[in-house]
């Protein structure tokens, strides 16, 4: 039996840490990092508040970096529009010269009637270029900021039922109290958004009555968010407490949303996934729910939750069935799911959204009664089960029949999906009494880099292809079973035929922190771009960008077969305008024949890390990828290859070429490969220093014989510490600059496209006669071209002689005849050498060979 880990539902096994510590310990050169650019760029850390009501205006306030001289606010959503609100100028001395007009420090948003609910992006635009993104929550309920003093019971600020509260805990010892009143039979739900809208805070939250009881607690209801409710005894006032749970921290980095109210609240749907264009009745578990009727045997935290059925039809479109249409927040592991959202409304507003994702097979619901291997839950294949972690020890059993040869891909999803499980899941053989597999933890949760941390606690896919006609049987289980479960607790596992897709992620340049898309005249820029590649496909992406504005290309860059992560490369003309605006990343590649073309979703680094410490970033998916086009770089780096089409075992040569662009621009520059295609060597893969007055380099290029032939994109990245000053009229001090060449692409063909065999290896032939000889290749990489057929006698052979034949396309076998000379000297004639020759790429002749002997005889 194969496993990942032995079946310990409720423990944690050693190797999963062990493999993150091992994967900490990997040097941050062997992953291509570098210091982030200095280069001013605007980071947006804070806006105040972070939300408005729908059809509602609001003042905002700021922090971060590189934010002087702001231009406008850039909302995700068009219904959402800031104007700069300009201070009054100081009063005129006619003494003294005009005084500048003092520097804009707030906008004000308006936000249209009809904007969706949910979060969206901000970023601030001024002269650098424009910030990473930030959450802006557009509600539903009136909105009011918080007001100090608020830290103790006495100063409790008053705020109305169904209201929220912006407001930040401004110190490690902050604690922050509301009141309000409500009346007896109100089911009260207190929310506290934080990691949900990018803030730092870790949120302890608490509900008490006038006489000091407390009535509720909650911490990490779903990230650092936190979440209390309660069933009002008697008409009166009520006090939230809500602090930074460590009492380590706080800043105006740890901000919040605290809403209180007695909208719906959805804590778990069941099933949590839908068949595209159809219409499904599905479970809603949780409080304040339209027509929902308590549920004394669901308990979330102690409290019972409502149930309501409902009926939800999920798009149909093919667009839709690739999106991720969801208003809440995303981390890194939902790259690759697809989706909509569920929200439910009665009259004190709307609920949460909770994220319900297609299925791609018929949906099969956990019956309940499946809890040991003799009551079994009998289901079809293909299908996708929807189960829960009902109770504390609970494991759920399945059991389908299997015909030989048939392939099956056991996908299993939940952490993915905001589940707080750590699932596993066996494959058993009652006829053979016999476990096939025991799959764990996602093999591919280490293989993204730091800069995109997408670790999940979901096992592994698993390809099965049946051995034999029969019974099998598949347990489910959560390895925290044991301390935890409930409504929260679901899973989707998919069985079903191997689908070969992909999605894509990316991210800007910096690997260390926040970033945007921020090209500057005559420079490279680069994306980073990950793959997410699913169920067998390891074939080539190639890469476009859509929507790109005047003076700036982007030629099409391809990710190699079987890699998860390339850098594309933008560039600016030197008379290329400012732009801040909107681009789209698409991969194309083809599967089963067929193109198919993915948007790549974009991501962002929430907080800045220590560079070179080896520390995975946080991300979160951004609702837009957006590009700022600046004044000019400080140089230019172009790279171009000589032989950019190289068989297995070639050699090329790299040619650099550095412009210096600003006259400060005197120091070295060092410029190394990064991400290379596994075996293909650059530089010996080392960096190389380029000193003032040296400003063109060679570099060699080995594409070993191991390397796996397809079109791949290369790319050099290179740093240098230049003078500089915001301030024109200050001393200039070095900065960190870093930028990437202009991209390469070389293709690498494979030595060989088949093995070539015949039919007899030595053979007889008469003066004057025809020998026939059957040629058989065995196609490789996927080559489905003609071959040219030839025979190649030694130079001292004569006598013999074949016109050459073809292999047509998609055949495997042609006749050669080769003529004997009616004078040929009597003998055996060895090493005669039958060639195939194949062409590829731009007129390359890839042959392969067998030996033949022809022995002539009287």
């Amino acid at each position: 039996m194969k496993r990942g880990k032995n079946l310990r539902v409720g423990g944690l096994q050693g190797w999963t840490w062990a493999a993150l510590l091992m994967m900490l310990a990997v040097p941050a050169a062997a992953l291509g990092q570098l210091p982030d650019s200095q280069i001013p760029n605007p980071k947006l850390l804070t806006l105040t508040p972070p939300g408005c009501k729908a059809g509602a205006t609001v003042e905002v306030t700021w922090t971060g970096t590189d934010l002087e001289e702001p231009q406008a606010l850039l909302f995700s959503h068009p219904g959402i529009k800031a104007e700069a609100v300009q201070p009054p100028a100081p009063p005129a001395d006619p003494k003294k010269p005009p005084m500048p007009k003092p520097p804009i420090t707030k906008f004000k948003v308006s936000v249209a009637a009809n904007v969706p609910l949910g979060i969206h992006d901000v970023r601030m635009v001024n002269k650098w270029g424009v910030s990473n993104p930030r959450a802006f929550v557009v509600g539903d309920l009136p909105e009011v900021a918080e007001k100090e003093p608020n830290n103790d019971v006495p100063e409790a600020q008053r705020v109305e039922l169904n209201s929220t509260v912006n407001g930040n805990l401004a110190s490690a010892v902050d604690v922050d109290y509301y009141v309000f009143a409500a009346k007896k039979g109100q089911r009260v739900v207190v929310s506290c958004l934080a990691s949900s809208i990018d803030s730092r805070l870790q949120a302890g939250l608490e509900l008490y009555d006038k006489t000091g009881r407390q009535l509720a607690f909650n911490r990490r209801y779903h990230g650092t968010d936190a979440l209390v409710d309660h069933t009002i005894a008697e008409d009166g006032d009520y006090y939230v407490r809500l602090y930074e749970f460590t009492h380590t921290l706080g800043s105006a980095e740890h901000f919040y949303r605290l809403t209180i109210s007695t909208a719906p609240w959805i804590d778990a749907v069941f099933p949590c996934m839908v068949e595209p264009g159809k219409t499904a009745q599905v479970t809603v578990f949780g409080r304040n729910l339209p027509g929902g009727q308590p549920d004394p045997t669901v308990a979330l935290g102690g409290r019972v939750l409502e149930k309501a059925v409902v009926a939800v039809t999920a798009p149909g479109d093919a667009a839709a069935r690739q999106r991720l249409a969801y208003t809440g927040h995303l981390s890194a592991g939902s790259i690759g799911l697809d989706g909509f959202e569920l929200r439910l409304k009665n009259a004190a507003g709307s609920s949460n959204p909770f994220l319900l994702t297609f299925a791609t097979a018929p949906v099969v619901l956990d019956n309940g009664t499946n809890k040991t291997q003799q009551t079994a839950q009998e289901i079809p294949v293909p299908c996708e089960i929807s189960g829960r972690i009902e109770r504390k020890g609970d494991r759920d059993w399945f059991v389908f029949n299997g015909k030989k040869g048939d392939t099956f891909t056991f996908d299993m999803l939940s952490d993915r999906l905001g589940a707080p499980t750590d699932m596993v899941f066996r494959l058993h053989n009652p006829a053979a009494k016999a476990d096939i597999v025991e799959m764990d933890d996602h093999s591919e949760q280490l293989n993204f880099n730091f800069k995109f941390f997408a670790r999940t606690d979901d096992p592994g896919v698993y390809p099965f292809t049946v051995p034999a006609d029969g019974k099998y049987q598949v347990m489910v289980a959560s390895r925290t079973a044991n301390m935890h479960a409930g409504p929260q607790h679901f899973y989707r596992l998919r069985i079903v035929p191997p689908q070969p897709d992909f999605h894509l992620v990316v991210l800007p340049a910096a690997d260390n922190g926040p970033d945007s898309g921020h090209l500057l005249q005559r420079g490279n820029q680069n994306f980073t771009v990950f793959a997410w590649r699913h169920e067998g496909f390891n074939g080539e992406i190639t890469l476009n960008v859509e929507g790109l504005p005047k003076g700036v290309t982007c030629p099409p860059q391809t990710l190699g077969p079987g890699l998860r992560q390339t850098n594309l490369v933008l560039s600016a003309a030197a008379d290329a305008p400012p732009f801040t605006g909107e681009i789209k990343v698409k991969g194309t590649a083809r599967i089963k024949g067929q193109p198919v073309v993915r948007e790549a979703r974009p991501f962002s680094i929430l907080w800045p890390i220590q560079p070179g410490q080896n520390i995975p970033t946080q991300t979160r998916l951004d609702r837009s990828l957006v590009l700022a086009v600046r004044e000019k770089a400080p140089y230019n780096l172009a790279a171009t290859i000589d032989k950019p089409m190289l068989v297995q075992g070639d050699k090329a040569n790299v040619t650099v070429k550095l412009s210096r662009l600003w006259p400060e621009f005197k120091t070295p520059i060092q410029v190394l490969p990064v991400d290379l295609p596994p075996n293909l060597v650059l530089n010996n893969n080392q960096p190389i220093t380029m000193n003032p007055g040296k400003d063109d380099a060679a570099l060699p290029v080995v594409v070993n014989a191991n390397v796996t032939p397809g079109t791949y994109n290369l790319v050099l990245k290179s740093s240098a510490q230049i003078p500089f000053n915001k301030d024109p009229k200050a001393q200039k001090q070095p900065i960190n600059v870093v930028q990437p060449s202009t991209p390469m692409t070389i293709t690498v063909l494979p030595k060989q496209v088949a093995t070539v065999t015949v039919g007899n290896a030595a053979l007889t032939g008469k003066p004057g006669a025809t020998v026939e000889v059957l040629v058989k290749v065995a196609r490789m990489h996927d080559y489905a071209g003609p071959f040219k057929v030839t025979l190649v006698p030694p130079a001292n052979v004569q006598g013999l002689s074949a016109a050459e034949v073809t292999i047509p396309p998609g055949k495997d076998e042609v006749k050669l005849a080769v003529a004997v000379a009616g004078n040929a000297a009597l003998g055996n004639r060895p090493d005669l050498v039958v060639r195939a020759t194949a062409v590829l790429g731009n007129n390359v002749p890839i042959t392969q060979e067998t030996k033949i002997a022809i022995n002539v005889v009287k």
